[in-house]
């Protein structure tokens, strides 16, 4: 009978995360704790050793009470996460690289200007210039040239490059906006399981302490002779399975704890507990909002949607820039310069400005005959990175619409669960004090007490698990139809 009423508990003080998918091990400890609890039946012993060595394996919680505890709010952690997030800041990074491709985009439209310069002195047996006699000359030679160039058309390449470059950019902005959401959703849901692993700690201290004082008050009555003792074995048995859960609620608070810490890359000397955030006021308008309604909301805002419709137009363009090698270009330039010759009976400043100055321009056209397939690889490769592209962004707006219709169902469910529990937590306390009371007159019996507290317990960590899970499930819904806005995140 034990073991059949302190199994749901076990349950639900061993729920390791907010969403069933993202829990981390949560069957096996609950699989432990049933053996552990048929253990128990068996042998009171080895149960109470059992309970010494989780005791002896947790001493890090005890540790890490000694040192000043740091209070983490939710705007604190998505700002820290933000900061700290290495394929942010990496993408960030990349930004500015594709910023730059696209200024080297701009400058293919530009000429480009050079300036060259020499300076030669040759010594030894060489040819005069003037004369044409071959003598032992020491000979200086200065010369300087300005070169010009612009190109006029090269299959529409600079077109397309530039258009390639533009979408790119943009593609990679709206690529930061999605990872800064992600950002932001992971470390929700890793705060809120934290936040649910404080509660759930707080519960069992509580529930622990109302089982010695109900163990306690057993004891009074078996020594007056009005209840007999196997109401206080039952009870002894029942405050001590209440501290195991509280064992393990805190090493899963403090795993919880670990991975959080990590996410923001957090000191881990330093302890640190979670605060609860404020409850929207706005929860209810998602909930009136209609399914066609949200989904339009989500292809307009969707930031990896515009990220992928953006890089389709790149690889769009960069298929039609792959034709320019199979076209005619035409190109213009221009040359001018001058120079100074040591043979030549005239001074530096007369060559260089007067005598020796030339200028040369005109225009070169290419028309390609054969570029042994080249193209026609290229434009290949370009074509399939093309198609790719729209087969990701068709497949992801199907993917947008499964996401607002998974996440809206879910947040109707969190918020009718939500109002459920609030009244299954106020008829668990009511029960539970009547219970005690008619059990303190000598009416009910122990069992009818147990049940009664384990029907306490059961609706305040469904109480909390249905806060907790509401919170995210407003910022999930939101995180899947784009509007998440970090911006507005302050701590």
């Amino acid at each position: 009978m034990k073991r059949v009423l302190l199994e749901p508990i076990l349950k639900i003080f061993l729920k390791a995360s907010v969403i069933p998918s993202r829990s981390f091990g949560a069957e096996s400890r609950l699989d432990a704790l049933n053996l552990g609890l048929r253990v128990t039946a068996r042998n009171n012993k080895a149960f109470l050793r059992w309970v010494l060595v989780l005791t002896i394996i947790s001493p890090i919680g005890w540790v890490s009470a000694q040192s000043p505890v740091t209070k983490l709010t939710f705007e604190e952690a998505v700002v820290i996460g933000l900061q700290r997030n290495v394929i942010l800041n990496q993408q960030k990074n990349q930004l500015e690289s594709t910023q730059a491709q696209k200024l080297n985009a701009v400058g293919n439209y530009m000429p480009n200007l050079n300036v060259t310069g020499s300076f030669n002195r040759q010594e030894g047996q060489q040819a005069n210039s003037t004369n044409g006699n071959l003598e032992n000359l020491t000979t200086d030679y200065v010369g300087a040239q300005l070169n010009a160039g612009l190109t006029v058309f090269n299959g529409f390449r600079n077109y397309n490059t530039l258009t390639q470059a533009n979408n790119q950019v943009m593609a990679q902005g709206y690529l930061i906006k999605r990872s800064t959401q992600d950002v932001v959703s992971n470390v929700a849901n890793q705060y809120l399981q934290v936040l649910l692993d404080q509660e759930l700690v707080r519960i069992a201290e509580e529930n622990l302490k109302t089982q010695n004082t109900i163990l306690e008050q057993m004891q009074g009555f078996h020594e007056v002779g009005s209840r007999p003792i196997t109401d206080v074995y039952d009870q002894d048995a029942l405050a001590k399975t209440a501290q195991v859960l509280l064992i393990r609620a805190k090493n899963t608070l403090l795993n919880d704890k670990s991975i959080l810490a990590q996410t923001l890359q957090l000191d881990p000397s330093q302890p640190f507990e979670v605060i609860y955030p404020a409850m929207a006021a706005d929860l209810s308008r998602y909930k009136d909002m209609s399914l066609d309604s949200l989904i339009n909301v989500a292809m307009e805002y969707r930031a990896d949607l515009k990220q992928l419709d953006h890089q389709a137009k790149a690889n769009k363009y960069a298929f039609k820039s792959s034709l320019s090698p199979a076209l005619p270009s035409v190109s213009l330039f221009a040359n001018y310069g001058s120079f100074y010759y040591s043979l030549i009976a005239q001074d530096f400043s007369g060559q260089f400005g007067t005598t020796n100055p030339s200028l040369s321009y005109g225009a070169n056209l290419t028309i390609p005959i054969f570029t042994r397939f080249q193209t026609k690889f290229q434009r290949t490769n370009f074509k399939v990175q093309y198609d790719n592209s729209l087969l990701n962004y068709q497949n992801l707006e199907k993917t947008v619409k499964l996401d607002v219709q998974r996440a809206h169902n879910n947040f109707i469910s969190a918020l009718e669960n939500y109002e459920a529990s609030l009244a299954q937590f106020q008829a668990g306390e009511l029960s539970l004090n009547t219970q005690r009371e008619s059990y303190e007159l000598g009416i009910s019996t122990q069992v009818a007490l147990a049940q009664a507290n384990q029907t306490h317990v059961l609706g305040s960590a469904a109480k909390v698990q249905a806060e907790v899970t509401l919170l995210f499930q407003k910022i999930l819904l939101e995180y899947a139809m784009g509007t998440l806005q970090p911006e507005l995140i302050k701590p």
